[in-house]
């Protein structure tokens, strides 16, 4: 260091311009942070528009989703909606799982698709299995593990009506054990 400042002999007025220019916005930006402060309410979670945000978007008021349920058997989640091509989606995470099925049910009869992703981890390793199939409800199917003795498993699965007369109903469950 003691070397390249002996070497330095002159001082451009530019290198001082730019150099004073960056130590100025630094600071600036210093007092700004820090007289603006984190504007934190409490929450976590970044809303934009389309996600929670419903004075941003037509619909009116709007609950807000809930905590994703944690089992080690039973119903993990179940999720309901109506209207045309209407989507459910029930999702969680299962402890210890032994095996995990999909139950659907649709009004009017009718083909439903549904798709599935389970993300399990055992021993600091994870693996994803994923798929889906067509079916004609009520009709409850086993979903295959992607890995055997695993610790925990994030589970979503999501069906969708097909037929596009008039209003329709759908019902997906994700069950453990």
């Amino acid at each position: 260091m003691k070397k390249f400042a002996g070497k330095i002999t002159e001082i451009k007025p530019l290198y001082l311009i730019v150099a004073g220019s960056v130590a100025v916005l630094i600071i600036a930006g210093i007092l700004i942070f820090t007289l603006v402060g984190d504007d934190d309410s409490g929450s976590d979670v970044a809303v934009g528009v389309g996600e929670g945000d419903t004075g941003q978007r037509g619909g009116g008021k709007r609950a807000p989703r809930k905590q994703a349920p944690r089992v080690r058997t039973g119903v993990l989640d179940e999720a309901r909606r109506e209207g045309r091509l209407a989507v459910a989606q029930a999702r969680g995470t299962i402890v210890n799982p032994t095996r995990i099925s999909i139950r659907v049910s649709a009004s009017p009869e009718q083909t439903v698709t549904v798709n599935y992703q389970l993300g399990c981890f055992r021993d600091r390793r994870a693996k994803v299995g994923r798929g889906s199939y067509r079916t004609k409800p009520p009709s409850t199917r086993e979903v295959p593990l992607p890995m055997s003795g695993a610790e925990t498993c994030i589970v979503t699965a999501g069906a969708q009506l097909s037929r596009t007369v008039g209003e329709g109903r759908i019902s997906v469950s994700v069950v453990s054990g």
